[in-house]
């Protein structure tokens, strides 16, 4: 089983830029499947982000800021019974500028060790938030909802 995704890229904007995009609710909105922040994230102190329904979809524990650079949290989805019955993960944000208007995003998703679903579910979740978030940022758009697959049709 893998206990630790790590996700990395590049973003056309400014480590300031991504900052914000990682931590304003109305940015979150557009890129993290229509989710935000209920309030801005502050080191030990507890945080949830909710759904457009007004629903909780993750919460946890802030346990690092360290603006514009870093910021690391535990992860416990619940907008899933069988999500929600395992114990949290810890996401790590780490922002740095790699050259003028580039920044350098690295994601590391860990301690997924008792979190197997968990873990299942956010191995591909990460790439289409970050490339969404990437894409708001250089485009001024976020990426549109994916289309499922057509279902296969019956050979028979």
């Amino acid at each position: 089983m893998t206990t630790q995704h790590v996700y990395q890229t590049y973003i056309r904007a400014e480590v300031e830029e991504v900052w914000r995009a990682l931590t304003d609710p109305e940015a979150t909105r557009q890129y993290f499947h229509a989710t935000h922040w209920t309030s801005p994230p502050v080191a030990g102190e507890a945080f949830s982000t909710l759904l457009p329904d007004g629903s909780t979809a993750v919460d946890g524990v802030v346990e690092e800021v360290t603006p514009p650079h870093r910021l690391v949290h535990t992860w416990h989805p619940v907008y899933s019974d069988d999500l929600a019955a395992e114990p949290p993960s810890r996401v790590a944000w780490e922002l740095t500028a790699a050259g003028e208007g580039l920044t350098h995003l690295r994601l590391t998703h860990s301690a997924l060790e008792q979190s197997p679903l968990t873990s299942e579910t956010v191995r591909d979740g990460w790439v289409w938030i970050l490339d969404s978030m990437k894409s708001l940022l250089e485009t001024g758009s976020a990426l549109p909802p994916v289309a499922r697959e057509p279902q296969a049709a019956n050979p028979a």
